[in-house]
């Protein structure tokens, strides 16, 4: 009985809880992933993504997780400089966001006002100024257009890449499905200035396009060394770290531990032989100063010129000494 009426209460408490109904559907589609890429000629890309979104039942919001971070065949770090620059619906009204990092991704939590049984697209735009390879015979965009961290399926997916006027030596291909997939649903058409990739079916549970565009070298300006340079130690900071020991230890020397600009003093123990202390304090600084005065004093006396006396005298009831010298 008392097992009984602790499932009674808890079947209540979720009711009153849930905004759905017990037993409704809540399932979300993505039927439409439509992506423009436009290659500048200062080799960064600007990126808009227009994905159309079926809610069925009550959602706040969508996830795009985007891949930042890859791996060189030299096992260094590749980062792409993702730089968000607007979410928006399909009225062109800025979306609530929220971007983080989430291990290799960059992850954009978007609040999609009134999801509730409805149609709705999100627009998100960005630019990524190192998402272009260089080889010696031609430049390439390689780009995964959809992710493959989707966990629902997207009915349709289609990108439009469009290359700086004069481009020359065009050629790509397409690939579809999960991470690594060789799988080519898509279509690939060439238009002016760049070209034109489709999807044949549906990407299901993380699966998604990528798209390989190529062309001539000579209409996109490469990367001089001091910036690609920039790029790779922001992906591989960690090998600034000897570099920052280095320096902040070569700092501690030069402020602490340098030796002397001046060359080392021999110490003399001895004047030199024929000249009295007050010559030399004299010839050391220019100038006659009192211990000049006072060594030669006392110098006469080592050498029995001049003898040199204390006297001590009581005063205040002998209470208190005044000594004073006699010569």
């Amino acid at each position: 009985m008392r097992v009984l009426r602790t499932v009674v209460f808890t079947i209540l408490a979720v009711s009153l809880t849930s905004t759905e109904p017990l037993g409704a559907q809540r399932t979300l589609d993505l039927e439409s992933f439509d992506v423009t890429i436009e290659v500048h000629e200062d080799a960064s890309i600007s990126v808009l993504e227009s994905i159309q979104v079926r809610f069925t039942g009550s959602w706040n919001g969508i996830y795009r997780t985007i891949p930042v971070d890859y791996e060189t065949p030299e096992r260094f770090s590749y980062r792409l400089f993702l730089d968000v620059e607007s979410v928006t619906d399909e009225a062109g009204r800025e979306l609530e966001r929220e971007v983080s990092r989430e291990g290799i991704y960059r992850k954009l939590k978007i609040w999609v006002p009134e999801a509730y049984d409805a149609l709705r697209t999100v627009n998100i735009r960005y630019t990524v100024p190192n998402a272009l390879k260089f080889f010696e015979e031609h430049d390439e965009l390689y780009w995964n257009v959809t992710g493959t961290e989707w966990e629902y399926p997207i009915h349709h997916a289609s990108a439009i890449v469009t290359l700086p006027a004069g481009a020359t030596g065009l050629r790509a291909t397409a690939f579809t499905g999960s991470w690594g997939s060789v799988d080519r649903d898509a279509t690939v058409e060439t238009i002016e200035n760049g070209f034109f990739f489709e999807t044949t079916q549906s990407l299901s549970f993380r699966e998604g396009l990528t798209v390989v565009a190529g062309w001539d070298p000579g209409v996109v300006r490469r990367p001089g060394l001091a910036k690609k340079a920039s790029f790779f130690l922001r992906a591989n900071w960690l090998l600034l770290l000897p570099i920052l020991s280095f320096l902040g230890m070569y700092w501690i020397w030069n402020r602490w531990g340098r030796d002397p600009s001046k060359r080392s003093v021999v110490p003399t123990y001895e004047p030199p032989a024929g000249m009295t202390p007050g010559e030399e304090g004299t010839l050391v600084d220019s100038r006659p100063d009192l211990r000049d005065v006072t060594a030669t004093l006392v110098d006469l006396a080592v050498r029995g010129y001049l003898r040199i006396e204390e006297e001590e005298t009581k005063t205040h009831f002998g209470l208190v000494k005044e000594n004073d010298y006699r010569f």
